[in-house]
């Protein structure tokens, strides 16, 4: 199994977003060849937005986050089907949501 770890400008109900073409065009065959992709992105990421959609949000396995995340963009996810994993950052400890087990 092929897993692709990566990170973007932002995230939203459409999808992954880059603001580079050229960046999306190398990233969108990376993905390709991706069985599992694992988006690994702050909180404030769900706030930024992009003309360009990298990827559609049913295409991500994962996300990786911090514990800043509101919940309408938990509820996004689970929407999707996307994993989620929230970090806490002060503590160390990680927190799986049961999503991500799906």
């Amino acid at each position: 199994m092929r897993r692709m770890f990566m990170g973007a400008q932002g995230l939203g109900p459409l999808g992954l977003m880059e603001g580079d073409p050229l960046l999306i065009q190398a990233e969108q065959k990376l993905i390709d060849q991706a069985d599992e992709l694992v988006v690994l992105i702050d909180s404030s990421k769900f706030h930024k937005r992009s003309s360009l959609i990298l990827c559609g949000l049913k295409r991500i396995t994962t996300v990786i986050t911090d514990s800043g995340i509101e919940d309408r963009h938990v509820q996004m996810l689970e929407d999707a089907g996307v994993g989620l994993i929230i970090a806490n950052t002060r503590s160390g400890i990680v927190e799986e949501n049961a999503s991500s087990s799906a």
